[in-house]
């Protein structure tokens, strides 16, 4: 039924009473003017209600109920009649009028105003008054539609021509005389100057600079007697809001006059907030309204009424703060709101705190007992192993104290702190050093200025280093010594020094170098014997040819053509031999690669020939290195003759080979380096005999000392040179010797 939805008005008991005993007399005018009051109030607020505006027909249900109800009062005839042609007239008042608002509304507006109205980039019409607008047309059942304009203008002229009924976001009493009516404040904001902060003298202070004299503003915003009394000497006057925030992006020494919220949305969209500052924060209230034609007053009237309704409910404040930025004193506001919340929250917490505390208390009190025993227990225990510890100390020190090695522990003022007795006989010490001066030791005070300061450096280890102590041929004394860092907290704090001497072994291995020497050397004199041999032969024939036939011409020519060419032959064996033979005394200079190489090959060719090798070199004149000459002859000597016998061993082998093996001597450069080859098609080695090879004492040979290659990687190294093995056995070794290049200067 459509009557549920009518509104109940009540009156009060006393209008209710006077004015229905003088609707009861009917018969004399003032009866009939009581009925019309009583009406009255009825259906204006009948008028007014919501309801109405939605659903007319409601409205003219309850106006005939009314009708309804005073017919049962009236007695008379005529009085009736009069009082329902009076109803008639009110009801075609009424309903003419709700039938007119109910109308589809058009809305002009100018476009250039964000965040307040403005198009998006689908045009669409949004901001913040839009939204408030489409609120109270919801509310008060318009259809309405939207109009965008560039100017205000073109608006007015919009608005004068009846192409729209309603104005949004006009500037209260900014338009010019005319038939216009303004309905209550919308919105407000407040004018500000607004600057970047690359103009300002002061940024902290918001002063501009000196030579900033210009500004921008709106012509709809500012009034001239605003602008008389700021300090500027030229002002740009542009017609809305975006075009004053497009001039001064297009020159950066203006300083802005606008609408506060319009220019920080705009400066907010480009995304530079932090580049700019308010200078003046209010400089005068704007108000935005709505406007409509003076003689709309109905309407005027039912916006005024939707915009009161608006502001009462929250969806304003929600609309505005989806818009437009808090201001720092809201958020001041909001921020003590939740502090005090915080505080609450802490306050109940502290309570919960303090029960559980007491709680807990009363819990620890009864385990304390029982951790009272563990702990006791416990200190036995760690009584236990601290004299465990000391115990473990005391061995310690004992090591240290018989130790075969001589140990010296000292601080960082390299003040003796533990000392074994090893180290006291070094050192020729009769009673303990503790407490002395490790730099006053014989032997430790060589060592440790050798290592220097850098020992106390965290992470400095020194292990197996060697020093040779003394002076004069068997007078020296050699040392091994590894120095351990004793930290403390990340700190070096002591030093433990342990050395070996080390003299008797060096002695043991220099006079096993020496065997291996006189070893190879007995071979070469075998070989040299026999090299011997022919030309001393040459020589005897023709000495006894000269005792018979020493008249003779031809054989005076021969002897004194082939004696001196034998006679050579032999020394040059001779002095190859004493060479090898002689001392070392190392002595680096610039040294021809392919000449040392020749004296080599002709002091081992009578080897190479016995061994039935045949001998392949291929030798580059031009290649020098910076070397030991006689170490340099070694290690070649060492290197071919471990060829020879590898061919030697083959051969004993499978004698019946029908090619002699080969023994390939060559030389080759790059851009850097000097590389020597020396391979032998002999026996070659398996991969554990390549590893083991260069290690002293390791050797294949019955009669070999195992320091033939040991010996050659040590001079290799001095010179500066590296060495590569590759070997297959029963096919091949090649030994690859690299030494740094140098140019020889004639």
């Amino acid at each position: 039924m459509p009557w549920k939805n009518v509104p109940v008005f009540k009156l009060s008991p006393t209008a209710r009473r006077t004015d229905a005993a003088k609707c009861c007399s009917v018969r004399t005018p003032g009866g009939i003017f009581a009925c019309l009051r009583m009406l009255s109030p009825l259906l204006t607020r009948c008028r007014d209600t919501e309801n109405s505006l939605h659903n007319p027909i409601q409205l003219a249900m309850l106006e005939l109920l009314i009708l309804k109800w005073w017919w049962t009062l009236m007695k008379k005839r005529s009085v009736r009649m009069l009082l329902l042609a009076a109803i008639c007239i009110a009801i075609l008042c009424l309903g003419s009028r709700t039938f007119a608002l109910n109308r589809y509304l058009k809305i002009g507006f100018n476009s250039n105003l964000p965040p307040y109205q403005y198009l998006d980039d689908t045009g669409a019409c949004v901001g913040m008054h839009v939204e408030m607008l489409n609120a109270i047309a919801e509310n008060k059942g318009f259809h309405i539609e939207y109009v965008p304009f560039q100017t205000n203008r073109m608006c007015l002229e919009a608005l004068e021509n009846g192409d729209v009924d309603i104005l949004l976001g006009v500037i209260e009493n900014s338009l010019s005389e005319g038939p216009f009516a303004y309905t209550d404040t919308l919105t407000s904001s407040s004018l500000c100057m607004i600057a970047r902060n690359d103009i300002l003298s002061d940024a902290d202070a918001g002063t501009l600079d000196e030579d900033v004299r210009t500004a921008v503003f709106a012509s709809d915003t500012t009034r001239n007697t605003l602008l008389s009394n700021m300090d500027f000497d030229q002002y740009i006057c542009v017609g809305n809001q975006v075009s004053v925030f497009q001039r001064q992006l297009e020159s950066n020494d203006l300083a802005m006059i606008g609408i506060k919220d319009s220019l920080i949305y705009q400066i907010n969209q480009d995304h530079a907030l932090s580049d700019y500052t308010i200078l003046s924060n209010h400089l005068d209230t704007i108000n935005y309204t709505l406007v409509v034609q003076e003689s709309d007053r109905e309407l005027l009237r039912t916006l005024n009424e939707g915009i009161a309704q608006l502001k009462a409910s929250p969806a304003y404040e929600d609309i505005y703060n989806r818009w437009i930025v808090v201001e720092h004193s809201a958020q001041f506001e909001r921020v003590l709101k939740q502090i005090g919340i915080g505080a609450g929250v802490v306050l109940i917490g502290a309570l919960f705190y303090i029960l559980i505390t007491l709680r807990m208390q009363h819990i620890l009190k009864r385990r304390v007992a029982q951790q009272t025993h563990e702990i006791q227990a416990a200190n036995n225990e760690m009584e236990k192993q601290l004299a465990q510890i000391q115990d473990e100390n005391d061995l310690r020190t004992r090591i240290i104290k018989y130790s075969p090695n001589a140990m010296l522990l000292f601080d960082e003022n390299y003040i003796v702190t533990l000392i074994n007795n090893r180290a006291c006989e070094m050192a020729d010490a009769k009673q303990s050093c503790v407490g002395q001066s490790a730099l006053s030791l014989p032997v430790f005070k060589e060592i440790i200025r050798q290592a220097g300061r850098e020992i106390f450096e965290h992470g400095n280890m020194i292990e197996n280093q060697s020093i040779k102590i003394g002076g004069g041929i068997g007078s020296f004394q050699s040392y091994r010594y590894t120095m351990h860092q004793v930290i403390l907290y990340g700190k070096v704090i002591q030093i433990l020094l342990t050395v070996q001497n080390v003299t008797k072994e060096e002695l043991e291995k220099q006079a096993a170098f020496e065997s291996e020497k006189n070893r190879a050397l007995m071979r070469i004199a075998a070989g040299v014997a026999h090299e011997i041999r022919n030309p001393l032969m040459s020589i005897r024939t023709f000495a006894s040819l000269v005792g018979t036939r020493g008249n003779d011409r031809a054989v005076q020519e021969s002897f004194a053509q082939y004696v001196p060419i034998e006679v050579d032959r032999i020394n040059k064996l001779v002095e190859n031999l004493i060479h090898y033979t002689k001392p070392v005394k190392r002595n680096v200079e610039m040294i021809s690669v392919s000449d040392v190489l020749a004296e080599c090959l002709h002091l081992l060719s009578p080897l190479i020939q016995k061994a039935k090798a045949s001998l392949v070199k291929n030798l580059d004149g031009s290649l020098y290195i910076t070397a030991d000459r006689d170490q340099m002859k070694q290690i070649f000597i060492n290197l071919i003759m471990n060829g020879v016998e590898a061919i030697e061993k083959k051969l004993s082998l499978s004698p019946a080979a029908e090619v002699p093996p080969h023994l390939y001597v060559a030389t080759a450069a790059d851009a850097e380096w000097a590389v020597i080859s020396i391979k032998d098609e002999g026996i070659g080695m398996s991969a554990d005999e390549i590893q083991q090879c260069t290690d002293p004492f390791f050797t294949t040979k019955l009669s070999g000392t195992g320091l033939g290659l040991a010996l050659c990687k040590q001079y290799i190294s001095d010179n500066g040179g590296l060495m590569e093995i590759t070997s297959t056995a029963r096919e091949y070794t090649e030994i690859s010797l690299r030494f740094a290049r140098c140019r020889h200067e004639s």
